[in-house]
């Protein structure tokens, strides 16, 4: 169990301890910095700690962005600051040159656990500060700074803005008005019952499974069906990341599971489209292998582009100033969204097309439409690489070697070319 250490005298009425106690947090309280150090010291090194001012106001949400996101050795909000056991050397070295700067007695007046988060940013150690926008976190220094920042607490819904922040903030358009609305209720009610991102995952992936049994049937109630199930599974796939950001669920392991099990979802599919249509004696297998290269092509580009201009600068070529321009006129945002035919619009197709037509119509507009999203996307991406100037790194080629699986025949044929 992860270890907050409240500094301070505790104010009459103030929330903080039940609040961290409900996210988890064996609470600990400290009179002055030595203690808090003595404190910090009793914790065993692979638990996470975090050091809290007593006299913190704001709402839970704003501690549970800076106390418990799993991705950062170290997070901070006013009055807050957190360390994961990778993070603990550092917070320790911090604590202790406060502790001495201090002379280990009273608190002074501004929060201890924003001076040591200050040292920690003045030595270089990184320090992440999520972005809370209207959410509150404040350390008030007298009783009616503490009266008005109790009234901003309860002038915002803590509830809406995380079930908002959950959604992502730039999406395709049918995600965005056909399946966030309410897909995010759904993400709530997962994470009340304890539910995790990689359980929803892998629902998502069965129900796609089922989808594609249903596609091979063959039959009309078949394919409208698998219509309908290849809807749900991409619902329940939108919902596995919002639950992630609602419960700040985030890990490797989920990350990889979402983006394998969406080519397993899509390319079993196609399959079973095939297997459908060629027990109504028509073969397609020809266009769903079409489909599946194209997209794996498509995946392999969108991946090697971003790993490439990971580290590359802002881009100032004609291209991306268009690009500007046109993200101040509404409707060309959606219309360049949709274009590049995104997992939400090209499964919501294949979908409608499923029910109401046959397989070789389905591939036949999937591939026109993919091919032309890949054409979209390779000219733009071209022409500002033609013109972007930046500073490349060997991160991209890191990246790519990371990901190869190379046996041992590779392995001792790239030997005598001196590219093991």
């Amino acid at each position: 169990m992860p270890t907050a250490i409240l500094t301070g005298q505790p104010v009459p009425g103030s929330s903080i301890e039940g609040d961290l106690r409900s996210l988890g947090y064996d609470v600990r309280v400290a009179a002055d910095p030595a203690e808090t150090e003595t404190l910090l010291a009793q914790v065993p090194g692979d638990r996470r700690v975090a050091l809290v001012d007593a006299r913190f106001v704001g709402h839970p949400h704003a501690l549970r962005l800076g106390l418990t996101d799993p991705r950062f050795p170290l997070a901070a909000i006013p009055g807050a600051l957190t360390a994961r056991p990778d993070g603990r050397q550092a917070l320790t070295r911090a604590m202790a040159r406060e502790t001495s700067a201090g002379g280990g007695t009273a608190v002074a007046p501004d929060s201890l656990a924003d001076r040591v988060a200050a040292a920690l940013g003045d030595e270089g150690t990184g320090v992440h500060r999520p972005d809370l926008g209207s959410l509150v976190a404040a350390v008030p220094a007298d009783p009616q700074a503490r009266n008005e920042a109790r009234q901003a607490v309860a002038a915002v819904d803590d509830e809406a803005v995380r079930l908002k922040s959950a959604v992502k903030s730039r999406d395709g358009f049918f995600t965005t008005f056909f399946i966030s609305p309410y897909s995010r209720y759904l993400a709530r009610w997962c994470a009340r019952r304890g539910m995790t991102p990689n359980q929803v995952t892998t629902a998502s992936l069965i129900t796609a499974l089922i989808a594609a049994g249903c596609a091979a049937t063959g039959t009309r109630g078949g394919f409208v069906a698998a219509g309908l199930l290849l809807i749900l599974s991409f619902v329940l796939d939108c919902t596995d990341g919002q639950l992630a950001r609602y419960s700040l669920q985030y890990s490797t392991l989920g990350a990889w599971l979402d983006a394998t099990f969406d080519r397993a979802k899509e390319y079993a599919y196609y399959a079973g489209l095939a297997l459908g249509a060629a027990r109504g004696g028509d073969d397609v297998w020809g266009l769903a292998l079409g489909a599946m290269v194209l997209q794996t092509c498509r995946h392999v580009v969108d991946f090697s582009f971003n790993e490439a201009n990971h580290d590359a600068a802002a881009n100032t070529s004609p291209t991306a100033a268009l690009s500007d321009r046109l993200d101040s006129v509404g409707w060309t945002v959606w219309a360049r969204r949709m274009i590049v035919l995104p997992i939400g619009e090209r499964w919501a197709m294949i979908a409608v097309l499923t029910a109401l037509t046959t397989p070789r119509i389905t591939f036949y507009a999937l591939l026109a439409g993919c091919a032309l999203a890949a054409a979209y996307t390779t000219a733009g991406r071209v022409l500002r690489s033609l013109t972007r100037k930046a500073r490349r790194t060997d991160r991209a080629a890191r990246a790519l070697a990371d990901l190869a699986d190379s046996g041992p025949l590779a392995q001792a044929l790239a030997r005598p070319l001196g590219t093991a």
